[in-house]
């Protein structure tokens, strides 16, 4: 495949319209030739091979988006052919879009204010009143302080033949933005030799622009409390939140972190209370405040909209935002720009009438199979939809419903969008119609444009490449203080301690099942009465330290003794069964992607692994671990990625009270699972040849038999004190609950009873060298009492632990692990 700079494509890349890389006679545009012969030489092979590593990249950075109905996120599509723009039509571009963005401000400004454009009729009222996302709470009353209406803006575009056209606006809270920007760090590693080569505009100077205007916005405070308003880790675009969040340096919250005490806003933090001055919202207004907005809401702050109003706290953008998405205004903003500004609108939106008006219901009607119909706002029952792809029977019924209330509704001219090429099935290119959502955010009296924004290509996002032959420059960086310390909310804290209990849980689960599998391969077939004897210790172990029962124990435990293994498989890779290695994993992910703006990037690039490495056991469709492919080598694979992401805990995450609350996870999670293996297999009566297999198998579970060969005596005694009492041995009880110590030290709150329940744990421990001896009936019962008496002093300093500093009413995690 070849594809000439600057004469014909003769690839089989062959658009129907309007090309964004091949002009009218098929030869490649100027701007285009550096990567049109990149894709060339790449040829069908080449150019799947990027697309394949383009979805690695993405799957290892995390970048995700959840579809609405979907319990998972689902990796971000895109495609890694970017769209290019020229710095010439570019500069026209970027200032028709800033100024459409201030002539929003400016109308948002007038519909809450003075309503000259209502009371003069340059906007029929009922487009505006009839619009539900028209807050008349939010109106501004005589001498409230101005405030700003609109701080980002998201406008969508389509070139078409006649130029770039808007066919809407998104004002309410837009998105899109954060995936440009991780959507840019992939391609350029895709397509880094071309990527070197162009001088493309950087996307960072955007994200320094929207910092800097949001702390412009708490104008009289020193260092002004911004936080990022989301509606929380199970959103359609939680990534985006969590990764705006991390770049620019604000918390991400929750409306529950949020309350509303004399007149002002304050964040729930684990010290005392912070007001929050500046709030960037990613919930939709109706949602942010139950008392005067949507009763009921779980997402909002009860008393936002008043507080807000009356100049306490700034929201951006403003509540009342949402009626300037209404597609009934596009008729009326050439007027309005006009007015407004006094000058002519820039950038024309596709033809658009709206019904409300008799000429253009008439319009409408007689045009229904030509149009694309769109209520005024959009609903449940209410969205737009295409005449041409209606049948005529249900166009009369949509013709009714128009005819029935005409100010809900408006009719658009179809678009046919440029096209540009996209990487098809088999790595050939196909020519795709392509749109862009631009951005826009104030900053300094004017508006900031993205140098590109986001484009969509099929059901596929592309970066955009704004080439600019100047010389590059080093952007300012943000002015402003950054956000106060201590800004670690209460549902932040859990979420990093339980982030540490299910990596921890992981971790000790997969080197147990790993034990287990390698005795088994000695002993599964063995005549060898006591090897036989130590796997089934260890099976029945394994029950009992995953709460998995029945599993190996209970009724019908000596036949699935006897079978074990469709039972371990299942222990490997069911993902819904509590305890599993499978579900610990997904929790993990779980609670990382609930405190994704706290973490390291590269912690996706491990969770990805393990996920991928455990599905592929669960898609080997084996009956059992006998028929899976090396059980003993995945579950290495998997210690592997998990100590890599113990390891960026302990050498990427600053010290700060997060750290303190992700280390006391893993520390009371490993101190259980340390007392549980212990009453699970030293515990009871064996026969003396099973006694050293056990023994040995439970010190490689606990990572400490090569520390344990080394000690002067061996044996069960000094066995048990390695693991519960010496405190040189990372992996002891005592050295666990002295790092909880310090861990609990370094958490802001009220004490409530921690230190007690740590105290109890001390205590259960200082009664000198544990009991080994076995009584009469052969068990160790004295030792037992021990350790599953420090499960369960450690499982209610946990749970007081939680109660104490964490966010009241936080639900319970799924676990099943709880001594």
């Amino acid at each position: 495949m070849t594809i000439r700079a600057g004469g014909h494509a003769d690839t089989g890349y062959a658009p129907g319209g309007h090309d964004e890389m091949l002009d009218g006679h098929g030869a490649v545009r100027g701007a285009w030739s550096p990567l049109a012969g990149e894709l060339g030489r790449a040829g069908p092979a080449g150019l799947a091979a990027r697309d394949a590593h383009t979805r690695r990249l993405l799957a290892e950075d995390g970048v995700g988006y959840r579809p609405p109905g979907v319990d998972d996120e689902q990796p971000w599509a895109l495609d890694p052919v970017p769209l290019l723009l020229a710095a010439d039509e570019w500069s026209g571009l970027e200032r028709a879009v800033a100024q459409r963005a201030e002539l929003l401000d400016r109308l948002l400004a007038d519909l809450y204010g003075p309503r000259l454009t209502l009371r003069t009729g340059l906007l029929p009222v009922e487009v505006v009143l009839g619009h539900e996302g028209f807050v008349r709470g939010w109106a501004r009353g005589p001498g409230a302080p101005p405030r700003r209406e609109l701080f980002l803006a998201g406008v969508d575009l389509a070139r078409t033949a006649d130029g770039w056209r808007v066919f809407g606006d998104r004002v309410q809270a837009p998105s899109g933005a954060g995936y440009a920007m991780a959507g840019r760090r992939v391609v350029a590693r895709v397509l880094a030799p071309v990527h070197r080569r162009s001088r493309i505009r950087r996307l960072r100077p955007f994200l320094d622009a929207v910092r800097r205007g949001l702390e412009e916005l708490g104008a009289g405070v020193d260092a002004p409390r911004v936080v990022l308003l989301s509606p929380g880790p199970q959103s359609e675009t939680a990534f985006e939140q969590a990764f705006l969040s991390a770049q620019l340096g604000f918390p991400l919250v929750l409306g529950s972190e949020l309350m509303v005490r004399e007149g002002r806003v304050w964040q729930r933090t684990l010290g005392r209370p912070e007001p929050v001055d500046v709030i960037l919202r990613r919930v939709d207004a109706a949602w942010c405040d139950p008392l005067d907005l949507r009763a009921g809401s779980q997402l909002g702050v009860p008393g936002l909209l008043e507080a807000a109003r009356r100049g306490a706290v700034t929201v951006v953008n403003g509540l009342g935002s949402g009626v300037a998405e209404n597609p009934g205004l596009l008729p009326y903003l050439p007027a309005l720009a006009r007015a407004l500004l006094d000058e002519p609108l820039a950038l024309p939106a596709a033809r658009t009438w709206w019904c409300g008006d008799p000429a253009g219901l008439s319009h409408v009607l007689a045009r229904l199979p030509d149009l694309v119909v769109k209520p005024i706002a959009r609903g449940d029952d209410r969205h737009s939809v295409a005449g041409a792809d209606l049948t005529a029977a249900e166009r009369a019924e949509l013709a009714a419903r128009i005819t029935a209330e005409p100010h809900a509704w408006t009719g658009q001219e179809v678009l046919v969008p440029s096209t540009a090429p996209a990487i098809g099935p088999g790595g050939h290119l196909a020519a795709q119609p392509v749109t862009l959502r631009a951005f826009a955010a104030a900053e300094g009296g004017r508006f900031h444009v993205l140098a590109g924004g986001l484009a969509l290509a099929g059901d596929r996002a592309k970066d955009v490449w704004v080439l600019d032959p100047g010389t590059r420059t080093t952007p300012r960086r943000p002015d402003g203080p950054h956000a106060p310390a201590g800004t670690l909310s209460p549902r932040v804290a859990s979420d990093l301690f339980w982030l540490g209990r299910y990596a921890e849980r992981a971790e000790g689960t997969a080197r147990l099942l790993r034990a287990v599998a390698d005795r088994r391969a000695d002993f599964q077939t063995t005549p060898e009465p006591g090897g036989r004897q130590a796997l089934d210790v260890l099976l029945r172990a394994t029950t009992a330290v995953t709460l998995t029962a029945p599993g190996f124990l209970g009724e019908g435990a000596v036949g699935r003794l006897a079978a074990a293994g469709p039972e371990l498989l299942s222990l490997l890779t069911d993902r819904d069964r509590p305890g599993s290695l499978a579900y610990a994993v997904h929790r993990l992910t779980g609670s990382a992607q609930a405190v994704r703006e706290q973490l390291s990037v590269d912690t996706w690039f491990v969770l990805g692994r393990l996920e991928t490495v455990l599905g592929e056991l669960a898609a080997s469709k084996a009956p059992d671990v006998s028929g899976a492919p090396d059980v003993s080598g995945a579950l290495s694979r998997v210690l592997e990625g998990l100590l890599a992401m113990a390891g960026l805990a302990a050498e990427s995450h600053v010290r700060d009270a997060g750290w303190c609350l992700l280390d006391a996870g893993r520390r009371v999670e490993r101190a259980i699972g340390v007392a549980a293996l212990v009453a699970a297999t030293l515990c009871d009566r064996t026969r003396p040849a099973a006694d050293a297999l056990v023994l040995e198998s439970v010190l490689i579970s606990a990572e400490s038999v090569i520390t344990y060969r080394r000690l002067p005596r061996t044996g069960v005694a000094a066995a048990v004190d390695l693991l519960l009492t010496d405190r040189t041995n990372p992996r002891s009880v005592a050295h666990q609950v002295e790092r909880l110590r310090a861990d609990v030290a370094g958490v802001p709150g009220p004490e409530a009873g921690v230190g007690a329940a740590l105290e109890a744990v001390e205590r259960r421990l200082a009664g000198g060298p544990p009991p080994v001896h076995r009584g009469p009936a052969g068990t160790r019962a004295e030792l037992r009492a021990l350790v599953v008496g420090l499960g369960h002093d450690l499982g209610w300093f946990a749970e007081v632990l939680e109660r104490g500093r964490f966010a009241p009413g936080v639900p319970p995690r799924p676990f099943g692990t709880v001594a």
